[in-house]
């Protein structure tokens, strides 16, 4: 499963080039101006700490926006600080980066056809979004002036492969047959391979491409360790599963949200929760992991009132169903720690318009299945069978599901 934030390729040559980065930006839920606030009754009370903005990344972009002040309609600068505030994100999961990423972009917003880099990183945005047919038609447009950049197709093929647009999402890695290493290739089709009936031959592929992962750039090494993770768990390989998921952890110094939300679910699954506690006690405060912490503590027998008043209220808007951006987490949120499991069913059919992936599939399913509204999941069920799905758990919960109705 590749995430729906897109990837990154730059200049390492044919062998090392590319680098793609894992995360699920639906993930990422921001608080609302215009929900009720949650007031802590101890004014001395930390509601989160925030990631220190004093590091080398931080450093490095003040120098390049003082740049940028100096030279206002330098794109491809501008483009860079961009780049740098949305790998900060997927890293951090705080959502201000994106607004810091568009508003670097702002000298261009009215235009069109701005230069290439500014509509390819406003395409990015506009993914991590989720504005998927903003961000497709600037990613068409760019494909047409530009097709031999392998940007342009892997975000294609991220965004399709997230909609279920599997004939589409083989095309653009298609694209990428002569312009990009066959570990950057296969990774793109052994994502659409996982959810169209080819998981075992997309696994064996991975597997073989991480044995002999020694030269290759650690977001690379990363992302193929993930698709690797999750598709032994699909086919019910536990323990492989854990093996690269461990591995992936190990390939970059600061492991993507996307990724250690993935293994977080894992072990959620294998009824792991301390090894959630731990693995997530030093994450920077994004949502979805602050999501999957209040989980575990909440299996393990510890108090979450305070973390559910927090996150009930950045959910907010998902759950009155005026945010479908957010309705992953909110699904979540309603049905693991509020025990709302028609509230979760509803935000999880309104994620499922939008995202068609495996963690989505088992919200649909699973909150069908504890609202006693096993009807409700039918196009669920309609997605495995007609893409011949091979994941174990879904095919059992859909058997479940069926034996419902």
């Amino acid at each position: 499963m590749i995430g729906s934030d897109g990837v990154r390729v730059s200049g390492f040559g044919r062998r090392r080039a590319g680098a793609a980065v894992l995360c699920c930006a639906a993930l990422l839920g921001a608080a609302h101006a215009n929900a009720a606030p949650y007031v802590p009754s101890d004014a001395t009370e930390v509601l989160e700490h925030l990631p220190a903005r004093d590091g080398a990344e931080w450093r490095e972009i003040a120098a390049l926006q003082a740049e940028l002040a100096r030279t206002p309609r330098d794109a491809k600068l501008a483009a860079e600080i961009a780049q740098r505030y949305l790998e900060l994100f997927r890293a951090q999961g705080d959502p201000r980066l994106i607004a810091y990423a568009q508003r670097g972009l702002a000298t261009w917003s009215a235009e069109a056809e701005p230069p290439f880099e500014i509509a390819l990183k406003r395409a990015e945005i506009a993914q991590t979004e989720h504005r998927f047919d903003v961000a497709r038609a600037e990613l068409e447009r760019l494909g047409a002036h530009a097709p031999r950049d392998a940007r342009v197709w892997l975000t294609l093929s991220a965004i399709d492969v997230v909609r279920a647009d599997y004939a589409s999402a083989r095309r653009e890695c298609g694209r990428l047959v002569l312009l990009q290493d066959v570990a950057i290739v296969g990774g793109c089709v052994a994502a659409v391979q996982a959810v169209t009936g080819e998981a075992d031959r997309a696994y064996e592929f991975l597997v073989r491409q991480l044995a002999d992962a020694g030269d290759l750039p650690p977001g690379i090494a990363a992302w193929l360790a993930t698709l690797a993770a999750e598709n032994a768990d699909a086919l019910g390989r536990a323990r492989e599963a854990d093996t690269h998921y461990r591995t992936a952890l190990r390939a970059e110094a600061h492991p993507s949200v996307y990724l250690l939300v993935s293994y977080a679910d894992f072990l959620l699954r294998a009824e792991r929760p301390g090894e959630v506690v731990k693995l997530l006690a030093e994450v920077p405060p994004a949502d979805p992991l602050l999501l999957r912490l209040a989980i575990a503590e909440k299996r393990l027998g510890s108090d979450v009132t305070k973390r559910l008043d927090v996150l009930g209220y950045r959910f907010e808007l998902a759950l009155d169903g005026l945010d479908t951006t957010h309705a992953r987490e909110a699904a979540c949120f309603a049905l693991y720690l509020a025990d709302k499991p028609d509230v979760a069913l509803t935000s999880a059919l309104a994620n499922w318009n939008v995202q068609h992936e495996a963690i989505d599939a088992r919200l649909v399913l699973e909150a069908a299945l504890a609202a006693g509204r096993a009807e409700a999941a039918r196009p669920v069920l309609d997605w495995l069978d007609a893409n011949h799905v091979e994941h174990t758990a879904l095919r059992v919960l859909a058997q479940k599901v069926r034996a419902a109705s």
